[in-house]
């Protein structure tokens, strides 16, 4: 029998760039796993994390995608077929009147890849 939990783990890593700008931008992610227990789950998002990490240079600074934090890691259950994932609020920049209609069944949806 198979004891592995599916975890969700929100990563942040912060963008640096070299000199006096220094922290540019965060970046986040989430991710999906199985794991064994809390503890592996909690090594596997820090592994994930510091895979992402990266460096380029810019001209001639050196610009760091550096893991910053494991901003939670939360236990999902067993056996799931499906995941809610929130991705919180956004501002809007448009304005519509509070009669407009959405009609979602006409979009083709995008890709992500």
């Amino acid at each position: 029998m198979n004891n592995r939990e599916w975890y969700y783990a929100h990563l942040r890593w912060a963008v640096m760039m070299e000199g006096k700008e220094g922290l540019r931008k965060w970046e986040e992610a989430v991710h999906i796993f199985l794991s064994d227990d809390p503890a592996t789950a909690f090594q596997r998002a820090l592994e994930i994390g510091h895979q992402a990490e990266s460096v380029h240079e810019e001209g001639r600074r050196s610009v760091e995608n550096r893991l910053a934090q494991i901003v939670t890691l939360e236990p999902l259950g067993f056996n799931r077929t499906e995941f809610h994932v929130d991705l919180g609020p956004n501002k809007t920049k448009e304005q519509l009147p509070f009669e407009h209609m959405f009609y979602p069944e006409l979009n083709e949806p995008a890709s992500v890849f």
